[in-house]
């Protein structure tokens, strides 16, 4: 992270601007949500990995990840990432712990990948992104693509 450092360290002017300048590299329904939303303390559903090989498409895999988002007017959102590159996710449920009973699993493991933290999209280079994710859980996801889509599936 370059602008949630950590809880004593945000930069979120710095991150607006920053997020400002590659709203034109997304479609309309994306640049929009991420314009005035995020998925803070949305809830993971699923994460899926698509390998879409088929001999000419260069970097052939997405990943999608649903959402339910709690935010007034929120709903089901399904964000995929496309043309990835890299997909790092270093989930470990031992890690979710409680701050004052490190070694009690937080709901007994029950919510899994938990619910979405922070997130930064930065650009990597003209045509590629990194967004890197932090949830609940302590797990980082951090995704390389050339695009990222959200779209509303749900209300």
């Amino acid at each position: 992270m370059k602008f949630f450092v950590d809880d004593d360290h945000w930069d979120i002017t710095g991150y607006a601007e920053e997020l400002k300048k590659l709203l034109p590299r997304f479609n309309q329904e994306t640049a929009g949500f991420l314009k005035s939303h995020s998925f803070h303390d949305g809830k993971v559903i699923s994460l899926t990995v698509l390998n879409q090989e088929n001999g000419k498409t260069k970097d052939p895999t997405t990943v999608k990840m649903v959402i339910e988002q709690y935010e007034e007017g929120g709903g089901t959102y399904e964000i995929q990432w496309v043309n990835v590159r890299k997909f790092f996710m270093d989930y470990d449920i031992t890690r979710n712990v409680y701050g004052n009973k490190p070694h009690e699993i937080v709901f007994g493991g029950r919510r899994g990948l938990d619910e979405w933290g922070y997130d930064e999209i930065l650009p990597l280079s003209k045509k590629k992104l990194q967004h890197e994710i932090l949830l609940f859980s302590q797990t980082t996801i951090i995704i390389h693509c050339s695009t990222i889509k959200i779209r509303k599936i749900k209300a």
